[in-house]
């Protein structure tokens, strides 16, 4: 009997590429497929919307506020009836109809948690280089790549192609919400949770899919290495994130080196120095208020845990 999978898809302020995705999940070729679209739009184009009405009864539409990519997975996991989750973003294009097929093959192996699937630049869809640092228990996130052809045991995944388990996700508490915002290293604050609990979590090239990098709604992850104004609370959120899955997962003395790589590549890089002392002296800002963030959400995280225990 095939695995029963549920494909979760969390939808933020995009309209064309959303409904090009949808079309090509329900053409993915699986005999128990249940769709989940945890939708946060405020308002849709009118074509959108007659699509999610048209496909009443064929997916389970869920209405989710506030935005969080975070909480809006958590929404999908819970609603979900299947055994594995397979997790793709909202502006992706599948053209090989046995997706599910390729990520469901791994779980024959019960040591295996997660799956890391293919992410190719839409734009520029060729092969990268397989890096084995991406395996390092404590710098593998800062070296991982999904465009390559080497299957590894991995410490994170793309968020745009990665299935799990979903009651041993659940089970280990969902994704942690206490990850803000743009949910910046959510899968691998996951992996990592995984990982932890014995489980593998491994990259595999075979189920691929084209990511539209750089669209405008989702995570806004347009912001990295970004120069627009508004680029300053989403680097405040990712300093936090960065600073609580270190501190959460990782050695102490981790997070001196990791800060001042963030330092180096965030803050004080080239380009930023040429727009100016103002903008230098927000993304400070940004850093010291995101860093201390990071630290007040793992001192909390430790007490209710200790509370617990």
């Amino acid at each position: 009997m095939a695995r029963s999978v549920s494909v979760i898809v969390p939808t933020y302020r995009r309209e064309a590429l959303l409904r090009r995705t949808l079309a090509d999940v329900l053409r993915l070729d699986w005999p128990d497929l249940d769709v989940v679209v945890v939708d946060q739009t405020e308002t849709h184009e009118a074509e959108t919307r007659d699509l999610l009405a048209a496909l009443r009864g064929r997916i389970h539409h869920i209405r989710h506020a506030p935005p969080g990519v975070v909480g809006a997975l958590n929404r999908g996991l819970t609603a979900a009836r299947g055994e594995i989750a397979l997790l793709l973003d909202d502006d992706i294009a599948i053209s090989d109809r046995r997706l599910v097929a390729h990520h469901v093959a791994n779980y024959d192996d019960p040591a295996v948690g997660a799956v890391a699937g293919r992410v190719l630049d839409a734009g520029d869809p060729r092969p990268g280089a397989y890096d084995a640092r991406s395996s390092d228990a404590v710098w593998g996130f800062f070296h991982s790549r999904w465009d390559h052809d080497t299957r590894a045991d991995v410490t994170t995944a793309p968020g745009a192609n990665m299935s799990v388990r979903r009651q041993l996700a659940l089970h280990l508490g969902g994704i942690d919400e206490r990850i803000r915002g743009n949910g910046f290293r959510w899968e691998n604050d996951l992996c990592l949770t995984l990982r932890a609990a014995g489980f593998r979590v491994v990259y595999d090239p075979a189920p691929a899919v084209l990511h539209y990098y750089g669209s405008a709604g989702g995570n806004d992850n347009r912001h990295l290495l970004g120069r627009e104004r508004a680029s300053h609370a989403w680097y405040r959120d990712f300093f936090h994130n960065h600073v609580y899955v270190t501190l959460k997962h990782l050695p102490r003395g981790t997070l001196p080196v990791l800060l001042w790589r963030l330092y180096r590549a965030h803050v004080l890089n080239r380009p930023f120095v040429r727009e100016g002392p103002g903008f230098v002296a927000a993304r400070h800002a940004a850093f010291v208020r995101g860093v201390a963030a990071g630290r007040a959400s793992d001192r909390r995280r430790r007490a209710v845990r200790g509370a617990a225990a």
